[in-house]
């Protein structure tokens, strides 16, 4: 069995509910969390300071179909009826399962937890925590200034592959970018973003997919900008806009003279890209939405 097979066989519906069963045996009164992928490194500092359950266990579901399918056989058996369960998903490009009255699931907002870590709050808390900056600091307003006007160039140039994107799975297509850079279609510097990319270029690039029209490019167009495109864009594609501009900022600021610091900072700061989501996750953004869900959880508060 390949690692892949191996990795879907154990976190299908029915792996994760007879792991699920043999834990409920000891742990009755525990809070179940079920997650896709890695996701508890957002959600579980969160959960531990918000819901302050007297135990939690994590189990992560892969995706959210894995999400769903353990909440629909968990809701199906009645001996569980009363079991303290949270279920996490992202909205993507998908219908909102608040459509279909799911309050029992907390769905992203925005369209992943990536998206959470990608506002401009956000931002401002790594500058003042790890560049030691203050609102009063000139290289503070001027670091906010370059990443939210570079921001703003980055989803003018990603727009159109995130409405090809949404199309082609609201078509369905059998599209796997789990690991495609945004690299590949943009370069990101601190002074310019530039695109490198056409509709052709993704065309060719995805030849066995369905070719999409420019109509149906241009209404999917409009549907994302209808929101924040901060909170409607992919967010794997947003964190890593983040990281590349975090990390040519820390670049900058061990500088003896930078365009972008007044004086050198020397920040130390260490951040990687496989673990991003665990290191920057007690700046990202905490929506009222999210903290309403845990809440509803906590049995220590006052009734």
């Amino acid at each position: 069995m390949s690692v892949e097979n191996l990795r879907n066989s154990r976190n299908n519906p029915v792996a994760i509910f007879t792991q699920f069963t043999r834990l409920y045996k000891e742990y009755e009164l525990a809070l179940y969390c079920f997650f896709e992928g890695e996701d508890s490194k957002y959600f579980g500092i969160r959960i531990k300071n918000i819901a302050r359950p007297k135990k939690d266990i994590y189990l992560s579901c892969g995706g959210k179909e894995g999400v769903l399918g353990i909440y629909r056989m968990l809701s199906a058996r009645k001996e569980y009826e009363n079991i303290a369960a949270a279920y996490f998903i992202d909205k993507d490009f998908d219908v909102s399962i608040r459509e279909r009255g799911l309050s029992e699931i907390y769905e992203t907002p925005c369209y992943s937890i990536e998206n959470f870590y990608t506002s401009s709050e956000c931002f401002s808390n790594i500058l003042k925590s790890e560049f030691k900056l203050t609102e009063i600091d000139e290289d503070f307003g001027r670091c906010i200034s370059l990443y939210t006007g570079l921001q703003e160039e980055f989803h003018d140039a990603v727009e159109l592959l995130n409405a090809w994107i949404a199309c082609q799975r609201q078509n369905s297509s059998k599209l796997n970018i789990s690991n495609l850079s945004i690299l590949k279609f943009v370069n990101i510097g601190l002074d310019k973003i530039t695109v490198r990319y056409t509709i052709e270029d993704i065309h060719t690039r995805f030849e066995n997919l369905p070719i999409i029209s420019h109509e149906k490019l241009d209404a999917k167009k409009a549907e994302l900008l209808a929101s924040n495109r901060q909170k409607s864009f992919r967010g794997k594609f947003e964190i890593e806009f983040l990281f590349i501009v975090l990390q040519k900022l820390i670049e900058e600021s061990n500088k003896d003279s930078s365009p972008y610091f007044t004086k050198k900072l020397a920040v130390k700061f260490s951040l990687q890209k496989n673990n991003i989501i665990s290191t920057l996750s007690q700046y990202a953004d905490t929506p009222a939405c999210l903290y309403k869900y845990l809440k509803s959880f906590d049995l220590n508060q006052a009734i």
